[in-house]
């Protein structure tokens, strides 16, 4: 049955069947038709997942992006990031790295953040004798790092799926993508001696203290959401409420947000929200046929037979994850696998929070692996240049983060040492 699913499905996307209609075509012709089941099953399915009320965080995260970017947020988070690390070898890299992680913490999307980063960074790279190719990837790795900074849509996903605190994930994540964003200012770094890359004046300290509080405003809101979940004050789809709240005022306060620039935000909100829900709903119509199926139950009894336990289980995700990322983009996979999945870890005794920063961590590698990762190719379109040309530049730097994910994989402490150290 799973097999069967699985080449229906690739059929459909190969030709060229929007992700969504693929699911539904896939569950709906594989199983509830060679059922003789009612059609009513079908709506009812794919209403039910998407009536949930901690998903309503994935749409008023976007909007808070985009609303951080029209309100001129992310220039002034670029700007704290120049003054910060600029004068370091590879300045304008180091602060790709540095800019993407302080807007990750204020936008949940990755496609998003490629395309605020890019559009401000990659001109700038280039005037410095970084050239297209490198500049675009160098965006695209401080990106696919930047998914493992909370809010991320990816972990509201996966919390909402899983039955796993999206809280307890977001405090999850934050170390091993500080961990990540480290490793990457290093890499930079060292190309940087090794190629000759400028390094920019040293601000004075007059300078960077009007950085730091131009900046300090922003990210705050990363202070309210995680403390204001922590604490209590609310929930994780209230704490998208208020950060979109959050980013009206500041945008009104900056004098720079206006009716029609917030109307087109709210239309581009309306446009990826429609996407996202309905693959998700497709996607719980797809997981209600396999576990009628039995095959989460199957697939665990085949795998614990096989041996390898929860190892050979974690390498398993990560390399079915990376390619399948690739082409479907994050939230659509780990909407059609985790119910699959989830359940074979926790029989096999893998804590549910770490299991999630896994397949997080391994989502940023495969939306921007070459040639086909969906956010890659919004930062090639930034940087106008193709996924032939950025794909060498790029693979070393996914080869970092791909070796990070497997210390995520492999040591839990460096993801449950944060939410246990905060008391959850």
């Amino acid at each position: 049955m799973a097999v069967l699913l699985l080449v229906a499905f690739i059929v459909l996307v190969l030709l060229s069947i929007p992700i969504g209609f693929a699911l539904v075509g896939t569950a709906a012709l594989a199983f509830v038709l060679g059922e003789e089941l009612p059609l009513v099953i079908i709506p009812q399915q794919i209403v039910g997942g998407m009536d949930s009320f901690p998903m309503l965080a994935v749409p008023l995260f976007i909007l808070a992006g985009f609303i951080m970017d029209i309100g001129g947020i992310s220039r002034r988070l670029v700007t704290l990031a120049y003054s910060l690390v600029g004068h370091l070898h590879g300045g304008l890299g180091q602060v790709v790295v540095v800019a993407e992680t302080f807007f990750a913490g204020v936008s949940g999307s990755t496609s998003a953040q490629a395309a605020v980063i890019g559009g401000i960074m990659i001109p700038q790279l280039v005037e410095k004798g970084y050239g297209r190719a490198r500049a675009t990837a160098i965006v695209g790795a401080a990106c696919a790092m930047g998914i493992m900074i909370p809010p991320g849509i990816v972990m509201v996903v996966y919390g909402v799926i899983g039955n796993v605190s999206i809280g307890k994930l977001f405090a999850a994540c934050l170390v091993p993508g500080l961990l990540m964003a480290i490793g990457l200012m290093c890499q930079i770094w060292w190309q940087a001696q090794r190629q000759g890359w400028p390094r920019g004046p040293r601000e004075t300290w007059g300078t960077t203290a009007r950085a730091v509080l131009a900046g300090a405003l922003p990210l705050l809101l990363v202070v309210i959401v995680l403390g204001g979940i922590r604490l209590g004050l609310f929930t994780a789809t209230e704490a998208a409420a208020v950060a979109v709240a959050y980013a009206l005022l500041l945008g009104a306060f900056y004098r720079e947000l206006s009716l029609r620039r917030l109307w087109g935000v709210l239309v581009r909100t309306a446009v990826l929200t429609g996407m996202v829900l309905f693959v998700v709903g497709a996607a719980k119509l797809l997981s209600w046929t396999l576990a009628v199926k039995q095959v989460p139950q199957t697939l665990a009894a085949a795998l614990v037979e096989l041996g390898g336990g929860d190892v050979g289980f974690l390498i398993l995700t990560i390399l079915v994850f990376v390619p399948l990322g690739a082409i479907l983009e994050g939230v659509p996979a780990v909407v059609m696998l985790t119910p699959i999945l989830l359940p074979i870890a926790k029989q096999l005794g893998i804590d549910p929070v770490h299991y999630g920063a896994v397949i997080v961590a391994t989502q940023g590698i495969s939306v921007f692996l070459p040639p086909v990762g969906v956010s890659l190719l919004v930062a090639c379109s930034v940087g106008q240049v193709s996924p032939a040309e950025v794909a060498r530049p790029i693979v070393p730097y996914l080869a970092l983060l791909f070796a990070f994910t497997l210390l995520i994989a492999f040591v839990p402490e460096v993801v449950l040492f944060l939410p246990r150290l905060v008391g959850y």
